[in-house]
């Protein structure tokens, strides 16, 4: 640490993921439950969108992929992180996206087109007060009037347990002179067998020994720059707020749609009690304190407009909706961060039945008598639901549509090449959604065999055996080229059934 780093972890490369928070169709579903006005550019896709902090910038690179009129500029001083990234934007012929190598110190010098939108995923957290004071002052002279912020951060009270186990981690991990991975792993284990012995913090702490447990399957470089570096800060909600205030933001909602419902968290009592706050910062800190919320990704706006109730309803009737799995695949219940919600056949077989057709706007989802006698209400928590767990996502309008599927396509093709040798990006664009959709690399494999027009399972065993991956079933290792072959071929038959024709509603395949 220290350095060019600025006390931030270095010598281990951040995890390579995309995340669907801050796409413009989520966004602008976020922020028009809330009664927000969402940015007109952000509707249209001729959008500026920044990411500061970018890690390996997968998220910035693949909306740019699927918002070929948006402008995107993202940046982190790792350079390894900006030349994995410049290599995959340049192999998709992407021209709407930079990605520099800078300090935000480097990058706030800079005058650029005012901005539709920031996010600072996996930033707020970590940096110090300096480099937070410097992302404010960016905030204040680029953001544009309307604009909005998403921003991501460790929250207290429910941060407090992870405390005492940062700390452990640091000790250990700064121990000996090995390999920073082996360290860390080192340092993981000697947690486990602290929490063994029992008693004290481990005895009297909820949670805990099942986090050591979690943090034993994570990889080096997730547990590196989630508990190792120099600032690691932890915020109450209000405190975040008014740090953003003097940018002129104000807090707008919850990014995640379903933790805008109360009732899912919240008695009526304990939402009576956060009713007599006295501001809305005030409410929010409460209800995190009654739920002890340990990690928030919030939304800010600029200069917001508030929609009356007659044009919310409006925006939110002509919101498409797209099924990301097969119909068939919806649970009947599910395990959330909430607990276990169920989810009534009465109410998600026509749904789902209704979204696999193609994407639908909830109006035209309401115009279907199974689903009008569910009522308005019960349909969109439905689909609030659906979208905060990954099992459906708003869409974007249908103008532009035929431009987004020629850009998407060709950054598809650069992200299914990489499949050969690895597992990520993990995601491909679609159309459809102006967002990512997952795909294993054994998906991605098919994909591009289809592609190339040769026979799937051979030619994923070709890249899977030559990393010396071995597949398995109903727990037995599948031994040799053929049974392996085999497992693989069995594998692309319910892939072409099950999988294929979701992907392809989603205009990736």
């Amino acid at each position: 640490m220290g350095g060019w780093t600025e006390g931030y972890v270095g010598g281990i490369d951040y995890i390579r993921a995309v995340y669907r928070d801050w796409s413009p169709a989520m966004l602008c579903f976020a922020l028009t439950l809330r009664g927000w006005r969402p940015p007109e550019a952000l509707r249209r896709g001729n959008f500026t969108m920044a990411e500061p902090g970018c890690g390996h910038g997968l998220t910035s690179a693949l909306l740019a992929g699927a918002h070929p009129a948006a402008r995107f500029e993202a940046m982190d001083f790792n350079p390894s992180h900006i030349a994995g990234v410049r290599r995959l934007v340049a192999d998709a012929g992407l021209a709407n996206a930079e990605f520099l190598e800078e300090s935000f110190a480097e990058y706030a010098r800079h005058d650029g087109p005012m901005l539709d939108a920031v996010a600072l995923h996996g930033v707020w957290s970590w940096v110090s007060a300096g480099n937070r004071a410097i992302l404010l002052e960016v905030l204040r002279r680029r953001l544009a009037p309307g604009g909005i912020v998403f921003v991501s951060y460790n929250a207290l009270p429910g941060t407090l347990a992870h405390m005492p186990l940062r700390r452990l981690l640091v000790e250990r991990s700064a121990e000996g002179d090995g390999p920073l991975p082996d360290r860390i792993a080192a340092a993981v284990e000697f947690a486990a067998r602290m929490a063994a012995q029992g008693g004290g913090w481990f005895a009297n702490t909820d949670g805990v020994v099942e986090r050591i447990e979690q943090l034993r399957h994570k990889s080096p470089n997730y547990i590196a720059h989630e508990y190792l570096n120099g600032d690691w800060t932890a915020f109450y909600h209000a405190d975040v707020t008014r740090e953003l205030a003097s940018a002129k933001l104000e807090f707008a909602g919850a990014a995640v749609p379903m933790e805008q419902l109360d009732d899912l968290t919240l008695s009526p009592a304990q939402q009576a009690l956060a009713g007599e706050a006295r501001d809305a910062a005030q409410a929010e800190t409460l209800r995190d304190v009654m739920t002890n919320r340990s990690f928030r990704r919030d939304l800010f706006v600029k200069g917001g407009e508030r929609l009356g109730r007659a044009e919310r309803r409006t925006l939110l009737g002509e919101t498409r909706f797209a099924l990301l799995v097969a119909a068939d695949d919806l649970p009947e219940s599910a395990s959330t961060p909430v607990g276990r919600l169920s989810f009534p056949r009465t109410l998600y077989q026509p749904l789902g039945e209704a979204l696999a057709e193609g994407p639908k706007s909830v109006d035209t989802l309401l115009a279907r008598p199974a689903l009008a006698a569910q009522g308005e209400d019960a349909v969109l928590r439905a689909l609030i639901l659906l979208t905060s767990l990954s099992l459906a996502a708003p869409a974007m309008p249908e103008d532009g549509g035929t431009e987004r599927k020629v850009s998407c396509d060709r950054f598809n093709a650069a992200v299914l090449e990489r499949h050969r040798f690895d597992d990520t990006p993990g995601q491909l664009a679609s159309p459809l959604l102006g967002a990512g959709a997952p795909v294993s690399r054994i998906e991605a494999l098919f994909l591009l065999a289809m592609r190339l027009g040769e026979e799937p399972a051979a030619f994923a065993w070709r890249h899977l055996s030559a990393d010396g991956i071995v597949l398995g079933r109903d727990g037995e290792r599948c031994e040799g080229d053929e049974a392996n072959r085999a497992e693989l071929a069995r594998r692309h038959a319910a892939f072409m059934q099950q999988r294929l024709p979701a992907l392809e509603r989603l205009g990736v395949a």
